[in-house]
């Protein structure tokens, strides 16, 4: 294979990345894909890719311990991880406000709007999912209900993709709120939060 020569101001670009949303099976349900579904208990699985920008990578680390003996020192790997910080990104809301309602509505599954409680709407019950593995006062819901990977994509100046970052298990637990000013004509932009357990990144 022989190696590409590049020119070295040949680099990468910060506005180059698309995050992709995968449903949770309990979403998934009432998802549809005609953009023309506007319904309030529907969304719209066309909706779930996001042009984002901010700090949509957390750190990687693997970090180092200290041995000491003899009066000296030496660092070597604790080969652990860390728990992966949140993750914040920017997006702009759709003039449909598809990609906001998908969000709310993933944040309304892990807590009611008026019930206060997991799936206050019995989405699951519609999956014939057992009994026992719903919100009831004797167990935990299982966090596959409402969890997903999330995909991030980060693509080159022929919007190529280039870099498959995935963030597993990963659900909503923040969207940001929207600010209207009459002497603001541009695009709405927001942002929204995630958690995840484990970040796994791929060349393509």
């Amino acid at each position: 294979m022989g190696t590409i020569n590049q020119s070295q101001f040949n680099k990468s670009r910060l506005d180059k990345f698309l995050l992709v949303l995968n449903l949770p099976p309990v979403l998934k349900d009432i998802s549809k894909q005609n953009l023309s579904s506007r319904d309030n208990n529907v969304i719209i699985e066309d909706s779930l890719q996001f042009s984002v920008y901010g700090s949509v990578v957390p750190s990687i680390q693997v970090p180092s311990e200290d041995l000491y003996y003899g009066g000296q020192s030496m660092k070597v790997s604790k080969h652990t991880r860390p728990v992966y910080d949140n993750v914040t990104v920017n997006f702009t809301v759709d003039n449909e406000f598809n990609n906001y309602w998908v969000l709310y509505k993933w944040l309304d599954l892990l807590n009611d709007e008026e019930l206060s409680k997991f799936d206050g709407k019995d989405i699951a019950n519609t999956l014939k999912v057992e009994p026992y593995m719903r919100n009831n006062a004797n167990s935990l819901n299982p966090p596959s209900l409402y969890q997903a990977d999330i995909t991030l994509y980060a693509k080159d100046e022929f919007d190529k993709n280039k870099v498959k970052f995935v963030y597993t298990k990963a659900f909503p637990i923040n969207l940001g709120g929207i600010d209207f000013s009459y002497r603001n004509t541009g695009e709405i932009e927001t942002t929204f939060e995630f958690a995840f357990s484990q970040l796994k990144v791929e060349l393509l």
